[in-house]
């Protein structure tokens, strides 16, 4: 019944029509400094009904657009008029996206204004998204949720999702509960870059904070050969590492091996050195659990395959927990800054004009789009922008960092600033660049000052940083807007969209 209804409102043009009105009006919103798109509450009210009947359907598309314009809509709106909190309260349960209900106050608190049918409805889906971690229940997705029941099912698993579909969240909560016993037992996770590896085992240290069993070692450096291995432990490495690890302990063996960025498995000596740690592990122990985990990756089956397992489930994560919105921004005159802004939507629909914007600033070159580009649309956002090498990146932070000297350095930036002079020396850009809430961000980076970085960027206290391919490979920060030149990497080959398949892009050409 519902899904003949959900599939009615999807035929319908009106709907596509106000769809467009209302994602428009919303970007226009968001890029400011140009006139709102042509939505009215009425389009908001109509698109409200019709996202909680979509977001009932088994469709993937349709359960996307109810997110997508039912977030649009509260965003515009609010609740000046009409209460959009409780509509989007109810798409959002019907979606089974809970985590996201927490994320606004009017939203969260508006479950006693429902109805008494849609509370019902509410706590039996709640119900059912419910688990318990460290003792307490938290609400997950559907996609969340399927994951988690998978894993302490102890089934091989090859996922794809993106960052924003909370897999580390899970996967966190799992081995918390694997590790809820006296059991001797290893786990590997295998992690793409020493970034990584750091930022990985800082969050599985804060998950065991609250255990009161005996908390296994989180491992990040091989063991020599003349240190026996702890009876309980989560190894965090990169292949390099694990395979000085596994050569000087014969004997060593996981019973759970979890795969992080498990594509660059196709990226050339590293990928064969990855495949090779992989087929050790199973070798020595193979009743191993295992979970591949991509981004972005359509053959799954490719791992079932690669390793010779013929157990592995596959399943992705098609319904987004955040609204992605892929701009691409053209240069209708470089002299006077004058940009055509047009969206792809969530990256798969057909080029749709947005706007044109004056800059009145030259971005001729390539430095100069990225430096000027996201300073004018990610005002008052948090912004990541995509660099080619690290003496680019600091080339453009520096630029940015001019832009914004005006700001205050407040007192987190300038202890910043102090650990740059002391981790690096005095002349290091990054001393100046963090004073303005500006800094980059890359693999060569001593450690310290990485997590640092990482830090402000997530508190806020950064807004815009420049960074390499490193972030790409998994190291998570919160960012409005994502920006990139889709020219040519800092190496012998371009960028390609895979490359960029999982961030929000705001391309720039």
């Amino acid at each position: 019944m519902m899904q003949e209804l959900a599939d009615k409102v999807w035929g319908n043009p009106k709907f596509h029509d106000a769809a467009h009105r209302i994602e428009l009006a919303w970007l226009t919103k968001e890029i400011g400094g140009i006139e709102n798109g042509p939505a009215d509450i009425t389009d908001a009210k109509r698109l409200m009904r019709s996202a909680a009947i979509l977001a009932c359907s088994e469709t993937a598309d349709h359960r996307r657009a109810a997110f997508r314009v039912a977030t649009c809509a509260y965003d515009l709106f609010g609740t000046e008029q009409v209460p959009l909190d409780q509509a989007l309260r109810v798409v959002l349960m019907r979606l089974g996206n809970f985590p996201s209900i927490g994320t606004r106050a009017d939203v969260e608190s508006a479950q006693p204004s429902l109805p008494f049918a849609l509370v019902a409805e509410e706590i039996a889906s709640a119900d059912a998204h419910g688990v318990t971690i460290n003792g307490h229940t938290v609400l997950l997705t559907d996609f969340q949720q399927k994951l988690w029941l998978s894993l302490v099912q102890s089934r091989r698993i090859a996922l794809a999702a993106p960052t924003s579909a909370g897999k580390s969240f899970v996967l966190q909560g799992y081995l918390s509960a694997l590790f809820d016993n006296d059991r001797a037992q290893s786990v590997v996770y295998i992690v793409p870059t020493r970034a990584l590896i750091a930022q990985v085992a800082e969050d599985l240290k804060v998950q065991f904070e609250e255990t009161t069993r005996d908390v296994p070692d989180i491992v990040t450096v091989p063991v020599d050969a003349d240190t026996t291995l702890a009876e309980r432990a989560i190894y965090v490495m990169t292949q390099e590492r694990l395979q000085l690890a596994l050569g000087a302990h014969p004997d060593f063996s996981a019973s759970v091996i979890i795969v992080d960025e498990a594509h660059s498995i196709a990226a050339g000596s590293r990928g064969v050195l990855l495949q090779w740690v992989v087929d050790d592990l199973l070798v020595r122990n193979p009743t191993s659990q295992i979970l591949f985990a991509s981004p972005a990756i359509r053959n799954l089956d490719i791992f079932g395959r690669l390793f010779g397992l013929d157990d592995v489930i596959e399943f992705s994560s098609v319904e987004p927990t955040v609204a992605q919105n892929f701009l691409v921004i053209s240069i209708e005159s470089a002299t006077k800054g004058k940009l055509s802004i047009k969206t792809a939507g969530d990256g798969s629909k057909a080029l749709r004009s947005v706007a044109t914007l004056q800059l009145d600033r030259t971005v001729a070159s390539r430095t100069e789009k990225l430096v000027h580009i996201p300073a004018e649309l990610g005002r008052g956002h948090s912004n990541i922008i995509y660099a080619n090498g690290a003496a680019e990146a600091e080339s453009v932070a520096l630029q940015l960092a001019e832009l914004m000297s005006g700001r205050e350095p407040t007192v987190a930036r300038l202890a910043l600033s102090d650990l740059a002079k002391e981790v690096v020396h005095a002349n290091y850009a990054l001393v100046e660049c963090v004073k303005y809430g500006v800094a980059f961000h890359y693999s060569n980076i001593p450690t310290q000052l990485r997590r640092a970085i990482e830090a402000a960027v997530s508190s806020g206290e950064v807004d815009f940083l420049v960074c390499t391919s490193t972030l790409l490979q998994g190291v998570n920060l919160p960012a409005k807007t994502s920006s990139c030149l889709l020219r040519r990497r800092a190496g012998p080959r371009p960028w390609s969209r895979p490359t960029f398949g999982t961030s929000p892009v705001a391309p720039a050409d």
